[in-house]
């Protein structure tokens, strides 16, 4: 065999391969287009959804309770993973270390996730009341009037939306902090001082307020009321989840409303579900359900104003350590999607 003719053979079994490499690669083609090609195999990954949930009254819990949520993000090839956790510095750094996408916290919450450069957007507001926090006296209290409380030692959180209200409603007695004997403690520390007597007044907000009130008789020596003043939450997602999976945001917050409506047009039933589920008394859950004011909505202006107010009030108090501009991380894009979307599946 000369040359000429190893270099001809050489050269078909070289276009041989090729062509049955390209037949192979044609072949993975079809069965990824089948799919959607390399990015239909991405967009077909089932997605796990991590979603923070307290051991609370709220649209949120009703929801998982009843599977809802797992119902409607099965639509997206999306599953749901329940992460226990408690508000505030907890939920941010488990946004921070990607544990979390989707939670709902407080006023002060988003504040001060801000401060601290959390990646986050404030995508909803999830309650609207005005009496969801307030201060509490025991129920033998003598004290009738904020203006009494000079002298007196109050337990309450730092940077809580409950310390935020300890504040105004000291601020509207003509009294400040140096007139009072303010006690940090957290929720469960506070309680146990409120109720052996260690301290005259309790700065907190649901679901301790209304068992306090509904089961061991305290009294609301003032709130959210006697300011004209509400202690909003809002629904919280973190960036990457809400850049890579909007569709699954907008999930989220339908099912949010859709569980809303249900319970306001089933509220003992909500209410049976909730006290089972939480081991609170019936009439505590239709105390905090009245205080909290639930709601699924836009975060307007007047909720940006609000919270700019609330941050320059942390700032004076020392309770942050500096401004932030609120409405940063306010993306209205997923609930107006969510609403136009129920409200086209019910024309």
């Amino acid at each position: 065999m000369n040359k000429r003719t190893l270099t001809i053979l050489f050269l078909t079994i070289s276009m041989l391969l090729a062509l049955a490499a390209c037949g192979k690669n044609n072949n993975t083609g079809n069965s990824s287009s089948a799919s959607g090609g390399d990015q239909g195999e991405t967009a077909s990954k089932e997605v796990t959804v991590n979603i923070g949930v307290q051991h609370a009254v709220h649209p949120l819990v009703l929801a998982q309770q009843q599977k809802w949520f797992e119902d409607e993000f099965a639509k997206h090839n999306a599953k749901v993973n329940w992460v226990d956790i408690p508000g505030g510095p907890a939920q941010f750094d488990a946004i921070l270390t990607n544990r979390l996408d989707l939670a709902v916290t407080g006023n002060t919450g988003v504040i001060t996730g801000q401060i601290s450069d959390i990646p986050f957007k404030e995508i909803a507001v999830g309650s609207t009341g005005s009496k969801n926090v307030g201060l509490l006296l025991p129920k033998d209290s003598t004290i009738t009037e904020l203006s009494a409380l000079k002298g007196k030692k109050i337990a309450v959180a730092k940077a809580t939306a409950a310390y935020d209200i300890l504040f105004r409603l000291l601020d509207k007695a003509g009294l400040t902090a140096k007139d009072v004997e303010i006690i940090q403690l957290n929720a469960d520390e506070a309680k146990a001082a409120f109720v052996s007597g260690s301290v005259d007044a309790w700065g907190i907000g649901e679901p301790y307020l209304s068992t306090a009130v509904v089961d061991e008789g305290a009294k609301v020596l003032g709130d959210g009321s006697t300011l004209n003043y509400i202690s909003p939450a809002f629904h919280i997602a973190r960036t990457k989840f809400a850049d890579e999976h909007p569709e699954l945001v907008v999930a989220y917050l339908k099912v949010l409303q859709t569980t809303l409506q249900w319970q306001t047009e089933h509220l003992d039933e909500a209410v049976k579900i909730y006290s089972e589920g939480t081991k609170l008394n019936p009439d505590v859950v239709k105390s905090v359900i009245s205080n909290v004011q639930f709601a699924t909505v836009p975060v307007s202006d007047d909720f940006v104003k609000s919270q700019s107010e609330l941050n320059e009030f942390l700032v004076k108090e020392k309770a942050v350590n500096k401004s932030v501009d609120v409405s940063k991380v306010v993306d209205n894009t997923f609930i107006n999607q969510a609403l136009e979307e129920l409200k086209n599946d019910k024309s």
